[in-house]
């Protein structure tokens, strides 16, 4: 094989890929098959387009995906005739929906030789989609919402990203995988070289803990503390989670110390002897029994048992304290704004 874009096949872990060391060549004359048209199927597919690739698009049936993905000039075909036609099939459904759409529409499908991508790696991490022995299988998974993805593409610029490759496949997949980083726009600071259990694991834990569910969870008391303590829900709905942006901005561009170079003494001091008795031994010790939930598996088999709960769950929290104040403020805050859905 020829080695194009890393010194060493399989790069170690860590290793990362700079843009400027890659150029799209394993990826042209092939066609990418982008199947599922969510936020980041759509700003993958679009920005493969916008990079000079050939791509078509593979839908569920009753999909709303299509008709969009067509308004917006792509090739759209059903599940099983894109990755018929595809060098490159990419799988963007969501994890729930992978093992079923695998053995029904890819596996009978599949060229001889295509090569499989996905964006995250629940599915091989799990067992829920396992390749058989040589087949190139990879992992590009942008570090960026695929709105946000899209954005940055359309101005030249990106989001860094993690690649993970099976041990199993061709050496030369890891080339596959950089070109395609490359092309939808997340080698921006870095393609950095993961696998696809590290890349799951710790994906699951940052959302679970932090992103999706931990900051949610302190928002949300935060701020019924201090309704319930007499405290206008305007003062704590700007206190509690309206300023929330303004620190994290602080923290992505300018890291721990940076941000508390740049508050008030007063509020540095808070931070710093308060925070550590809001997230104490107790709370480490619970993240450390999520995070070993992740690791053997019990998360992944709850989540394919149970997944038809998060519609209830999310309306049940849709009608909580916050979730009500926040409609209150936003319509206010952001008047005209509105948010979009999009379909899979």
């Amino acid at each position: 094989m020829e080695h194009r874009f890393f010194t060493a096949y399989p790069p170690p872990p860590g290793t990362v890929c700079e843009a400027a060391g890659v150029h799209p060549g394993p990826l042209l004359g092939r066609t990418v098959a982008v199947i599922g048209y969510g936020t980041m199927g759509r700003a993958q597919a679009l920005n493969l387009r916008r990079s000079g690739i050939a791509v078509l698009v593979g839908v569920r049936d009753g999909s709303a995906a299509g008709p969009r993905a067509s308004a917006e000039g792509l090739e759209v075909r059903s599940v099983a005739a894109a990755v018929a036609a595809a060098d490159v099939v990419m799988l963007m459904l969501p994890d729930t929906a992978m093992a079923e759409a695998w053995t029904r529409d890819v596996v009978p499908n599949l060229r001889p030789g295509a090569a499989v991508g996905f964006a995250h790696g629940f599915a091989v991490a799990f067992g829920q989609i396992v390749p058989e022995p040589g087949r190139p299988c990879f992992l590009v998974a942008p570090k960026a919402q695929g709105d946000l993805l899209q954005e940055l593409h359309v101005q030249g610029r990106g989001v860094p990203g993690l690649l993970a490759v099976t041990e199993s496949s061709p050496p030369e997949t890891w080339d596959l995988a950089a070109a395609y980083a490359l092309s939808v726009g997340c080698l921006h600071g870095g393609g950095f070289v993961t696998t696809f259990r590290d890349e799951c694991i710790c994906d699951q834990f940052g959302e679970q803990t932090v992103l999706c569910g931990g900051v949610i969870e302190l928002l949300k008391a935060a701020y019924d503390v201090m309704v319930e303590s007499g405290y206008s829900p305007e003062n704590a709905y700007f206190e509690c989670v309206h300023e929330l942006k303004l620190i994290t901005d602080l923290l992505h561009r300018h890291g721990v110390a940076g941000l508390r170079s740049r508050i008030s003494g007063t509020a540095a001091y808070g931070g710093l002897t308060r925070g550590p008795r809001v997230i104490d031994a107790t709370v480490r010790q619970r993240l450390r029994e999520v995070l070993g939930e992740i690791e053997d598996g019990s998360f992944a088999r709850e989540l394919l048992a149970e997944h038809g709960q998060t519609a209830r769950l999310a309306a049940v929290e849709a009608e909580g304290p916050l979730a009500r104040a926040a409609g209150t403020m936003l319509a206010r805050l952001h008047p005209g704004d509105t948010q979009k859905e999009t379909p899979t």
